[in-house]
């Protein structure tokens, strides 16, 4: 008995410290913003920086919006320099008053406190405080799940001040309360390669029970073959958006239909927002809808004879024109022979009738000195 309560006492301990861990692991990442000073003189610039904290596990992907005053602070510029993120899916974008951005770092990924992803220079246009802060984010744990372990959107304030009177001032900043956090889509299984006769399928997970839009884009530069192929057969489909519904656990999942037009496509799931009527971006991946190996040669062919029209014609044309000329040269001869011919033979009819005439006349005179 003794031992039976010790075993419940362990695995209650056990099943605490894991969960324990567990809802530690889920949020313990962050995004933030930091600045060189609380205050700015009106007119100057200053440069915040857009940082990511992950100190317990190392992370492989963010995503976020960031949110500035357009009346108070104008963008000068936006730098990458020295980011952690390797490949830029959303480069920094601008929209109106908001800056959208997402990447990817590469394997082992990054842990630390301190990681640099975008730098923005605003100049100070209008007194007052500037709230500078996240509208969403995500930040994807490198753990082949794509879990967002985003605990925090910690914004900062700028006062903008007067010009010359930054040394006289000290206006308490009002800090930026963190944001609500949004679960991003993500998507974390999927077919990376199918012929197009099969379908293709998409798992992922973001906000529970939700709404998401999966949005295809064909990016893939098509030879004159292709174009030819998509056009002849026209019961293929086009893979167009559609929204899926996440269940109580946030997770989602598609089947497109077969019998897919061939093509590379940029797969991109959205998070819709009823209550604001907007939707925000999560990670997206790369398809690749193949072709079969009748409809691959048949493409081949076609862009070669594509290829060999010009160059035959061309030849064509080098031949047809000499031999064409001559002929007409030929020609042109025979007509000027069966001229001369012609002027000969009037010659000689002139020179008979004139002998005819000279004779004539002749026979008249002696007629007449007979008489």
């Amino acid at each position: 008995m003794k031992y039976s309560i010790k075993a419940i006492l362990y695995s209650i301990v056990i099943i605490v410290s894991l969960y324990a861990t567990t809802t530690f692991s889920a949020g313990t990442a962050s995004l933030f913003i930091t600045k060189p000073s609380p205050n700015v003189s009106e007119g100057s610039n200053v440069t915040l920086d857009i940082k990511v904290r992950s100190s317990d596990q190392a992370i492989n992907a963010v995503s976020g919006s960031v949110n500035f005053p357009s009346d108070m602070l104008r963008i000068v510029s936006i730098s990458r320099d020295n980011s952690i993120l390797n490949i830029w899916t959303h480069d920094p974008n601008i929209q109106r008053n908001k800056i959208s951005f997402e990447g990817v770092i590469l394997n082992p990924g990054y842990q630390g406190s301190n990681g640099s992803i975008f730098h923005i220079t605003f100049q100070a246009q209008k007194r007052g405080i500037a709230n500078v802060s996240f509208s969403d984010g995500a930040v994807l744990a490198n753990d082949g799940l794509g879990t967002n372990v985003l605990g925090a959107l910690n914004g900062t304030s700028l006062n903008i001040i007067g010009a010359g009177a930054l040394d006289l001032v000290n206006v308490p900043i009002a800090r930026a309360n963190p944001s609500k956090l949004l679960a991003l889509p993500v998507i974390t299984e999927y077919s990376q390669s199918i012929l197009s006769k099969d379908s293709l399928y998409l798992k992922g997970k973001g906000e529970p029970n939700a709404l998401t839009k999966l949005s295809f884009e064909d990016v893939s530069q098509k030879s004159f073959g292709e174009q030819f192929m998509d056009f002849i057969q026209s019961k293929k489909k086009r893979l167009s958006d559609v929204l899926v519904k996440n269940n109580d656990k946030g997770l989602f999942e598609y089947v497109t239909p077969n019998n897919l037009v061939a093509g590379v496509y940029n797969a991109t799931p959205f998070l819709v927002d009823a209550n604001e009527n907007i939707e925000k971006p999560g990670l997206g991946v790369r398809l690749l809808v193949s072709d079969s190996k009748i409809i691959k040669w048949l493409i081949i062919f076609i862009n070669i004879l594509i290829l060999l029209i010009p160059i035959v014609g061309l030849v064509m044309l080098v031949y047809f024109i000499p031999w064409y000329s001559s002929k007409r040269m030929r020609i042109l001869k025979r007509k000027m022979g069966l001229e001369e011919e012609k002027i000969e033979i009037t010659a000689h009819e002139l020179e008979r009738q004139d002998k005819l005439l000279s004779n004539e006349v002749l026979s008249h005179t002696d007629a007449e000195k007979k008489a």
